[in-house]
């Protein structure tokens, strides 16, 4: 055998029998240790001891070619628990790492170095982020469109009901009425809707869902046909409720002059002469006369049309 190889090996037999003799110490439950030095190489009494221990460095961790040269063959001996774990905190939770090594290759640069590989890999506890549950909504929350809306339901979704069925002159907003300080869809809403269902060629239903809160939210409402009692009617006003308002001042005695009439389809134009039929009506109903169809005056021509 070389000399450099003589010498490598008898600083490695040092080292390793050091070890391996702690480790066996260990398993072996033994109280006793056998501290080595080179010195201690010349010694008789413990020569048996080292060549045991060469036998078994040379099976486990290194093997010597005819010449000379010195080959590793494994990084470490198993010991009865292989396992190294290493835990480090990373905010609020832990990542847990274990590597294991296993090489062969030749001798080279630095024993002390780094002759292994090692693989890692983390986990984190997949509870630590699970999805947030969906926050239920409430009455206060809802938007127009979450739900189907019905009679008897309220809500801040029905409050932006009833705003676009107004803004759209579907729904008069003196008849809004309030639950928990919200909307409430009640007979007049259901109509209103309706009245909607119908102008947009929808089957009448009265109820409110994503669709119908989508079609809502686009309306064109110069496509409104206003009912009667949305607004109030004054010159030069026109829709389809001054048509039914014509109708009812004729059925309660006041008809206008038919041949002044200005119609446009379904739609009649509020004329003076319709408000003079109308101031006619107020005076013999001791209403205000104003010649303008508010709420009053249209609620008390319906009265007296029954």
């Amino acid at each position: 055998m070389k000399k450099p190889s003589k010498n490598i090996l008898k600083t490695l037999f040092v080292s390793a029998a050091m070890s391996l003799i702690h480790g066996n110490s260990k398993a072996e439950n033994t109280t006793t240790s056998m501290p080595l030095s080179l010195g201690d190489l010349g010694d008789n009494s413990k020569l048996g001891e080292v060549d045991n221990l060469k036998r078994k460095v040379l099976k486990n961790v290194w093997t010597v070619k005819r010449n000379g040269d010195i080959k590793l063959i494994a990084s470490h001996r198993s010991h009865s628990s292989h396992r190294s774990h290493s835990s480090s905190r990373h905010g609020n939770h832990y990542s847990h790492t274990s590597h294991s090594s296993s090489t062969t290759g030749s001798y080279g640069g630095s024993y002390g170095g780094s002759y292994g590989s090692s693989s890692s890999s983390s986990s984190t506890p997949s509870s630590l982020y699970s999805t947030p549950s969906k926050v239920k909504k409430t009455v206060d929350t809802y938007s127009l469109g979450d739900r189907t809306l019905s009679n008897g339901s309220y809500g801040a979704d029905v409050t932006e009901l009833t705003t676009i069925l107004v803004n759209n002159n579907y729904l008069n907003k003196n008849k809004v009425q309030t639950k928990s300080g919200h909307s409430l869809f009640d007979a007049n809403v259901t109509t209103a809707v309706k009245n909607f269902q119908k102008d947009a060629g929808l089957k009448q239903t009265g109820k409110v869902d994503s669709d119908i809160a989508s079609k809502l939210r686009n309306w064109d409402s110069s496509k409104t046909t206003i009912m009667l009692g949305i607004r109030e009617l004054n010159v030069p006003m026109e829709g389809y409720d001054v048509t039914q308002l014509v109708e009812l001042l004729n059925k309660a005695g006041y008809p206008p002059n038919p041949k002044l009439i200005e119609k446009n389809g379904n739609n009649t134009k509020y004329t003076e002469d319709i408000s003079t039929a109308v101031k006619l009506f107020q005076a013999y109903s001791d209403i205000p006369v104003t010649g303008n169809a508010d709420f009053v005056t249209i609620e008390k021509l319906r009265s007296k049309s029954k």
